[in-house]
């Protein structure tokens, strides 16, 4: 047998057994709870629809529909045409070849020699693909549709498990956003609705090995957050060179009907996008700002802007390919080790469906004033909101287990510019202010005014990050590849793997002490003043404490409670973070007490693109492996 075959039993026969015992499972926990016949059936359909989508990711090969034509397929040298249509998604596999000799002798890896070769029909047309396998990631082609009088492009890729032949017409459009959209053209005096382009599949769920199962690489192809203009539309726009081409994008809000809000923009007519596409700058992404407004005037509701971003390219050196992805004006990233709340008076923004929260609709404070997003680290909100800019305040969403409680951003709300070329020109340097109600456990630390007030933080582009904001990013001209995104970073975070840890920032009593940093003992003499322990939060992505630091340049100190308040707290002496060691074991840093005796505790950091991870450490662990107490 060839390991083609041997594979695909194996993958099949895995795949049933998992699926089958799942099954009667469901079944019979069901069966016992739900009396209702009709329940009963459509519990059994969607059963036999899971079926078919999990037995489809045993066919390697698929071929998506995105012309706007219906074509039939047929594959190898079998006659049989089998029907594709458009918007859709075929999945089949290649027999197996046969070998000489009595009863079907089989060779090792003899199925690779055999070209995997499949024919498109297309009215009188006759697309040829001569080995599939051979085809992946080379040039995409044009075909001429003579019935059409258009082009139909195709293109292999390959996708997970699967080498999908893509079938589409001069224009795609495609949804990077968390909103679905419903496509329209305008032309011959009447609208032409297209459909809604839906959300893209979440891209976060891998399987143990830490790729993406089969079934959610099926769902990818079977998930239309791409398609293609229909040809047959486009003729006239291919074939008058001045003419242009009229869309029209509608949001899919879930309080209101698809076209409450539309929004038309003018797609360049053919000579302007060969231009394009021949420029120095053809690969280069032109946005276009399409606002959606109200299309009554008796519904209050707010317009919502959306980017449109065309990319052009010339199939085989003469026909104009035309890409146009909708997204959102800005993505706004939470990269701090932990949670935060995202508040904002202005409309249309939500969380992208590439987080845990599952792209959900907003959720507003009591007075209905705000529009409130709880982030977790690493997921995003995505901006709609009209005018110039937008106001954000943000605020840590967790209550600390340990050290001084912090409130929102200090100097309340944060201007962020929207529009086309719009950039925050410098870092926002912001700051969690500590709590007036949790100072009152720490008078000595309150009455500090050379330290800082709260735990800091950036607000800044994702271009424009670099470690600890030391080097100056050069920005070029033009766009970059991929939409506009901001992030809320720290430079430095502690985790704490000891559990009873805190930190705070030192300073010296006068200027002069802060350049004394001949020897540890004269720092620790020099420094006298300190700011109110930093949060400690339980971080669900470190499984661990972990606090806010401030820059790799300022000196903090540990810091031990044995008691609330002042009386009883034990301080180490002073370090700065760029100073503490990148190695773990016996090379990580000793921590010693301000009286110079060992704490016990280590440091040592990892680097990261914002600036370092710290991790202190006890000098000894005692595990108990086994059952006893």
């Amino acid at each position: 047998f060839s390991e083609h075959f041997l594979v695909s039993a194996g993958a099949a026969s895995r795949m049933w057994s998992v699926y089958s015992g799942a099954t009667k499972q469901a079944t019979h926990l069901v069966e016992e709870k739900v009396k209702d016949d009709l329940s009963k059936r459509r519990l059994s359909r969607s059963m036999a629809a899971h079926a078919a989508r999990s037995l489809i990711t045993t066919l390697p090969y698929a071929i998506e529909n995105h012309s706007g034509i219906n074509a039939m397929y047929s594959i190898y040298d079998d006659p049989t045409q089998h029907p594709l249509r458009k918007s859709s998604t075929q999945f089949f596999q290649f027999e197996l070849f046969p070998e000489r000799g009595t009863g079907g002798v089989r060779k090792y890896g003899q199925d690779v020699k055999h070209k995997k070769s499949l024919t498109i029909y297309i009215g009188k047309a006759e697309i040829s693909i001569d080995d599939m396998d051979s085809e992946v990631q080379k040039p995409r082609s044009a075909h001429y549709i003579s019935d059409y009088k258009t082009h139909v492009f195709t293109s292999v890729v390959k996708r997970g498990n699967s080498t999908v032949l893509h079938l589409s017409s001069h224009v795609e459009m495609y949804n990077s956003s968390s909103l679905p959209f419903r496509i329209a053209v305008l032309g011959d005096d009447k609208v032409h609705d297209l459909g809604i382009v839906k959300i893209a599949p979440k891209s976060t769920s891998v399987n143990g090995s830490g790729g993406k199962s089969l079934l959610k690489e099926s769902e990818e192809l079977m998930t239309h957050s791409k398609f293609g203009l229909p040809a047959p539309l486009l003729t006239s726009f291919m074939i008058d060179t001045s003419e242009t081409l009229c869309l029209q994008i509608s949001p899919v809000l879930k309080e209101t009907n698809d076209f409450a809000l539309a929004g038309m923009f003018n797609l360049p007519p053919l000579d302007r996008l060969v231009e394009i596409a021949t420029s120095s700058q053809g690969e280069a992404r032109r946005v276009i700002e399409v606002s959606c407004s109200p299309s009554t005037r008796a519904r209050n509701l707010s317009s919502l802007v959306a980017n449109v971003c065309c990319k052009v390219t010339l199939v085989d050196g003469a026909h104009p390919f035309v890409q146009l992805f909708i997204e959102p004006r800005v993505v706004m990233t939470n990269r701090l080790p932990v949670s935060v709340l995202l508040r904002t008076p202005m409309p249309h923004t939500l969380v992208s469906s590439n987080s845990d929260s599952g792209g959900e609709s907003l959720e507003h404070d009591d007075d209905s004033k705000y529009a409130t997003h709880e982030l977790a680290s690493k997921e995003s909100v995505e901006v709609f909101t009209p005018g110039p800019s937008i106001a954000i305040s943000l605020t840590c969403a967790d209550v600390p287990i340990g050290g001084t409680a912090i409130g929102w951003n200090e100097g309340g709300w944060l201007d962020i510019p929207l529009g086309k070329n719009k950039k925050i020109l410098e870092p926002l340097k912001c700051t969690f202010p500590f709590e007036t109600k949790s100072l009152d456990s720490y008078p000595s630390s309150c009455k500090t005014t050379s330290v800082g007030s709260g735990s800091e933080f950036f607000v800044l582009e994702a271009d424009d990050v670099t470690p600890d904001l030391k080097q100056t990013v050069t920005r070029t001209s033009g766009s970059s590849d991929s939409c506009r995104t901001v992030v809320i970073m720290v430079c430095n975070y502690v985790v704490d793997h000891i559990g009873s840890i805190l930190f705070e920032e030192v300073a010296p009593s006068d200027n002069t002490a802060r350049r004394s940093s001949s020897t540890r003992s004269s720092i620790n003499s020099s420094f006298l003043d300190s700011s109110p322990p930093f949060s400690a939060f339980s971080s669900r992505l470190h499984r661990r404490r972990v606090s806010l630091l401030p820059r790799s340049s300022n000196l903090i100190r540990l810091v031990q409670l044995t008691m609330d308040g002042d009386e009883g707290m034990k301080r180490s002496v002073p370090f700065r973070i760029e100073d503490v060691s990148m190695t773990e074991g016996i090379d990580a840093m000793p921590i010693l007490w301000m009286d110079t005796t060992p704490t016990g505790f280590f440091l040592y950091r990892h680097l990261t693109t914002e600036g370092s991870e710290l991790h202190v450490v006890p000098e000894y662990v005692v595990f108990n492996g086994s059952n006893d107490v």
